[in-house]
This record gives C-alpha cells, structure tokens and sequence, in this order.
C-alpha cells in the first residue's frame, strides 16, 4: 500500500493502541506529534496513561515502564498493563527497551528469554491482540575528541562493547520472530538519509551504530531524528498493520 503522510496518520489513529517506553520511547512521540501538527487536518492525539480516566474510541495511550538498566522489570510492567487495559479492546501493543537496558555485561539469552516467554504468553491470553517487536536502539560512535580522551585515559571503547551486545539481541529478535511485526528502530537509527549505514567493525565483525546526526547527546534523538522515526512507525502500522488484519478479515 501507498498512503501519503495525511492518509498513514488517519489510518493510524483510528487503532487503540499502547506503547511501553522509556525516554528514547518520549522522543518518538514527540516526534509523532511534530508530524502531526503539520497535518492540522489530522492530529493525532496522544494520552498518557496516567490521565486518562476514560479512553476515547481510539488512540494512542502511551507509559513510561519500569526503570532503566531493568529490562525484566519493564517487561513486567508492560505485560501487567495489557492485561489492564485488555478490557478496553486494545487492537495493538508495542513495547521497547532501551539503550541502557543492555550492555557490554548483559546476559542478552536471559533477557530474550525472558521477553518472549512473557510476549508468549500475553498472545495465547489475547489471540486478536497484534504485538509489535521493537529493536533495542543504540548509541553513536564516540567522537574524536572523546576518543583522545579514552585513550589518553586508558579506558575501553564502551559505546562500542554496548552495542555490540544491543545489535547482538536484535538479531535474537529476528530469529525467534521471523513472521511477526517487528519495527526495527535500530536500523533506521543507523541509517542516514541515502541509505547508506552508521557501522563499525569489532573482531572482524560490522555492527551498527546511531548516526550521529540524527543526536545530540549519543543516545537520544534530536528533532530530526525522532521525526525520520515517528515518520516511519506512522507508515509501518499503517501499512503493516492494516494489511495484516485485512487479510486475517
């Protein structure tokens, strides 16, 4: 499907949707906002979960989860909301962890584990419910005055070993869930404008990293970043989503 910009925003808001989100999670948002004022016509209006009495028919309802550097505890919180809001007849959930959930000490097969036995489970509780797979988000290569001072200081590339591990668990993403929805957030944070990758090479390995335009403090996303990534996550539910619920219909 082809929509235009004000067309994916209309398809878009007429889901009742959740997202479970830290800080990069706020970023997006703000973005789809952005993006959404400069189409008056078709605003999506976006509810934090902690002020909203009563839903509308549809919408986005967004929450901060757990705490960051607790992976398990935000999967958790994320499982324990859709089951309150199950009710409400959610139509599609999405969660994300980020950055500084996974580092160069994470037990990433734990924490996979972990994800999808809960992201099992919510799916046989509520077949019809479509859960979107988020990619872990990653930082951007140091820069070169950072660098002189690692090295002058004789401390490791971390950036680096960090995400190592966070392109590591995304590939787990992949290859337990090979037909599902999965928005893969670290691929369009690691590549720029004309298509080209943000990549490094560790142990003859490429691994990608945040482009650094699209940042302003190595891990979140400034304006123009979070706008290239709302962008793109109006037109994967409109399109992705859209079209596997009207061939399940």
């Amino acid at each position: 499907m082809n929509y235009d910009i004000a067309n994916e925003i209309k398809t878009f808001r007429n889901e009742r949707i959740f997202f479970g989100h830290k800080s990069v999670g706020s970023n997006i948002l703000q973005g789809i906002s952005e993006i959404s004022i400069k189409n008056n016509n078709e605003r999506i209006a976006i509810l934090n979960i902690n002020d909203a009495s009563e839903l509308p028919n549809t919408y986005l309802l967004e929450a901060n989860i757990g705490d960051n550097g607790n992976p398990k505890g935000k999967i958790d919180e994320f499982a324990k909301l859709i089951n309150q809001m199950a009710q409400n007849g959610l139509t599609i959930a999405m969660m994300k962890l980020c950055f500084v959930d996974l580092n160069e000490n994470s037990n990433i097969d734990d924490i996979f584990n972990y994800y999808s036995a809960k992201i099992d489970s919510l799916r046989i509780i509520y077949p019809d419910l479509i859960i979107i797979h988020f990619t872990v988000p990653l930082t951007s290569k140091r820069t070169m005055f950072s660098r002189v001072k690692d090295f002058l200081k004789r401390r490791s590339n971390k950036s680096m070993l960090d995400n190592v591990i966070r392109n590591n668990y995304n590939k787990l993403i992949f290859s337990k869930y090979p037909n599902d929805l999965i928005f893969d957030l670290a691929k369009l944070e690691s590549t720029f404008p004309d298509g080209t990758r943000e990549q490094f090479i560790y142990n003859g390995k490429h691994y990608n990293s945040l482009v650094l335009d699209y940042t302003d403090d190595g891990g979140h996303l400034n304006e123009k970043g979070r706008q290239i990534i709302a962008k793109n996550l109006i037109s994967f539910i409109a399109d992705k989503v859209i079209s596997k619920q009207s061939k399940s219909n």
